[in-house]
């Protein structure tokens, strides 16, 4: 006989385990201390009888709890275990929390910055860009779940907004994301891998460079500026070293050895996260004589103004050239382009020019190693050669 509200409510806790069934093996189990729970018997697929929990009451009504018996004699009636469907169910609800896009990102950054130099800016930075651009569009999804579409609609957010080396960067976090998911089993395939081909090219950015022939109008303004002292040095190195001023603003002057003329940058300033030897041509060594006299007594060459532990404003070499006259037509960072010309102009090899810049070689690592530790006549030569044509003594 089917169960009624009123046979539940007034049915009174036993010694024992009071059983009420509803039938097609729904029961009600009233324990000895007044707690009810729903169970329903049933019997596999494979023959063997089994019971579930559906619940306790009043929790789980008895139309509820019905409902639930229904929808367990329909998955039998497709010989499905509606136990083992349950398991499933909470296997796939488990994966979709643990395995979403966010989940797998942090496992694969904690990764990486066992990889990344301590004191290298690109651990903050990346999980920053995640943070700002990635996950708040998918990040909350299951890995696998993302599709190339929507992967496609996130990275052209970037372009519409013209941040395309954003853009590139982190395609290139999201797809090695995909990489390490993969490789742990926790996705099937890389929707990132051959998105490029529907991405917008980038425009190649180059920085604003005076010609060849305009050299001998910067050195001499150079050589006038008298604002600072400390901007003129290193303008004057700027050229004489083809370093990025980046590197020229935080230099250390532990990093110098003056009597073999060469400045060793360590990798954890460099770019492309190598060691850097720069040869300094003799007149790169006058002016740091000179420099010596007015900071060797700091740890940076070019320590701030107002605090000494810091390196001068990234604006300062740039603002000179334009009090300079040169606003739209130089920047620091093209003096790098301008001493590339200049020694190709001079028929020196490319391979070296590279080397002196710290680019990235194409090709077998072999080819910069060598020209990395090429002997004393060759690249230092060339910086000579260079530095007696912007500065002859």
């Amino acid at each position: 006989m089917p169960l009624t509200i009123r046979k539940i409510e007034t049915t009174k806790p036993g010694s024992k385990e009071v059983t009420l069934s509803d039938g097609l093996g729904l029961e009600l189990r009233i324990s000895p201390k007044g707690r009810k729970g729903w169970r329903l018997r049933y019997t596999r697929p494979n023959g063997k009888r089994n019971m579930m929990s559906l619940g306790s009451y009043p929790e789980v009504s008895l139309a509820e709890a019905r409902e639930k018996r229904t929808d367990a004699r329909r998955l039998l009636d497709k010989g499905i275990d509606p136990v083992e469907q349950r398991k499933q169910e909470k296997r796939e609800l488990r994966y979709a929390s643990e395995n979403t896009f966010r989940a797998l990102a942090g496992e694969w950054h904690a990764t990486m910055v066992k990889r990344w130099k301590a004191t290298s800016k690109r651990a903050p930075q990346s999980w920053s860009a995640l943070e700002s651009h990635i996950f708040p569009f998918v990040g909350d999804l299951a890995i696998d779940s993302i599709k190339p579409l929507e992967w496609l609609e996130v990275l052209r957010r970037l372009e519409t907004a013209g941040k395309f080396e954003q853009r590139r960067k982190l395609h290139s976090f999201c797809r090695d994301i995909y990489r390490f998911a993969i490789i742990t089993g926790r996705a099937s395939y890389n929707p990132l891998s051959d998105l490029g081909a529907a991405l917008e090219r980038q425009q190649r950015r180059h920085f604003h460079h005076i010609e060849q022939s305009e050299l001998p109008e910067l050195v001499e303004a150079i050589k006038g500026y008298d604002k600072s002292p400390l901007v003129r040095i290193g303008l004057k190195l700027l050229l004489l070293t083809a370093v990025r001023p980046g590197e020229l603003r935080q230099a250390r002057w532990k990093e110098f050895d003056l009597d073999a003329g060469i400045w060793k940058i360590p990798a954890e300033r460099m770019k492309m996260g190598r060691a850097h030897q720069v040869p300094l041509p003799t007149q790169a060594l006058d002016i740091l004589e000179e420099l010596i006299a007015m900071t060797g007594s700091y740890v940076l060459l070019f320590p701030g103004r107002n605090d000494p532990r810091k390196p001068i404003s990234d604006a300062a070499f740039g603002m000179a050239l334009k009090r300079m006259g040169f606003e739209g037509r130089h920047v620091p960072h093209g003096t790098r382009h301008v001493v590339a010309t200049g020694l190709k102009e001079m028929g020196y090899p490319r391979e070296w020019i590279e080397v002196q810049l710290s680019h990235k070689l194409p090709g077998i690592e072999g080819v910069y190693t060598h020209a990395e530790h090429m002997a004393p006549e060759q690249r230092p030569a060339m910086m000579q050669a260079w530095a007696d044509q912007c500065f002859p003594k």
